[in-house]
């Protein structure tokens, strides 16, 4: 049974293709304790899973993050400020605009199936750590390769 192995497999090469995304991660808490990562990030963690009629179905948390940065120059426009906040949105929005769009294709060899219209939320100074982005959650279904119990 390598249906997980294939969907997220199959999320990390999407964001390979993405040239917005320099690093990419998993696990079960977004940490930026790698002092080498390169922004922006992409981040998946798998939430939930459930097998039926000849599909596994896979919730997936992801959140794609920039680095905020601080301008020393006076700034007089009170709207963008000193900081690429704004910036840092509309990049990690984009970001999983893309990943949407291909994953609502479901042009791929592995019949991977977006489920779900993802609602995005936004991500403003995550943990104090100066992160700035989006997080959705994906629900992805793919064909079920049974494993023969005879």
């Amino acid at each position: 049974m390598n249906e997980f192995y294939i969907t997220v497999g199959y999320l990390k090469t999407l964001f390979e293709q993405d040239t917005d995304v320099h690093t990419i991660l998993h696990g079960s808490k977004l940490a930026d304790i790698n002092k080498k990562n390169i922004f922006p990030i992409a981040h998946v963690q798998v939430l939930s899973s459930n097998i039926n009629n000849g599909l596994v179905n896979f919730t997936f948390e992801v959140v794609t993050v920039d680095q905020r940065n601080f301008s020393k120059e006076m700034v007089t426009d009170k709207w963008v400020g000193n900081d690429n906040e704004l910036d840092n949105l509309n990049t990690c929005h984009a970001i999983l605009n893309r990943l949407i769009s291909k994953l609502s294709l479901k042009n791929n060899d592995f019949k991977i199936q977006l489920t779900n219209e993802p609602n995005l939320q936004p991500i403003i100074f995550e943990d104090m750590n100066l992160l700035d982005g989006w997080r959705t959650e994906l629900e992805l279904s793919i064909p079920n390769n049974k494993i023969n119990v005879c």
